[in-house]
């Protein structure tokens, strides 16, 4: 394939499940807004996703971004990342793979836009939505800090010589 044939990623799309449009206009496009921008939501959500270990393909409803709008500024990475850690194999981020990378971070996301919405359910008193992702990213911090200690402790250590 010649450089001029050659396919350019940046047009690839990202889907997201419209049936999330309403919490994406609560979190990035009212005038509360805590996102600045919908990939950084999406980006959050995989995330949330992920870290939930929940994963749900995007329905055939979908809202497209270019993969290009999360290269430029870098959040591609996000993609990538959660690609490597879900087949623990480099191949995934071969250009021909490209694809199955993009899948794999739209269904965390996707995943991670439904946690986040039923934390709001859960909290109708909290319109903004602020109050409610702050206590949720501060009892992640908290379970990562508790893991964190525990996996420090010598105690479990075995040493076989």
């Amino acid at each position: 394939m010649s450089r001029r044939e050659e396919r350019n990623w940046r047009d690839d799309q990202v889907y997201r499940d419209r049936k999330h449009e309403p919490l994406v206009e609560k979190l990035v496009q009212a005038d509360s807004r805590i996102f600045n921008h919908n990939k950084d939501l999406m980006v959050f959500a995989a995330m949330v996703g992920y870290s939930h270990d929940k994963f749900e393909p995007v329905s055939s409803d979908k809202i497209q971004i270019t993969l290009g709008t999360y290269a430029n500024t870098q959040q591609d990475t996000y993609i990538y990342l959660l690609a490597l850690l879900k087949m623990k194999n480099a191949t995934c981020l071969k250009c021909a793979n490209l694809n199955d990378a993009v899948k794999i971070f739209e269904g965390y996301c996707n995943a991670g836009l439904s946690i986040i919405q039923s934390w709001m359910d859960e909290n109708p008193g909290d319109p903004t939505g602020i109050d409610t992702l702050e206590k949720k990213i501060v009892e992640q911090a908290l379970r990562n800090e508790l893991r964190s200690q525990q996996s420090l402790n010598n105690d479990n250590l075995e040493v076989v010589f």
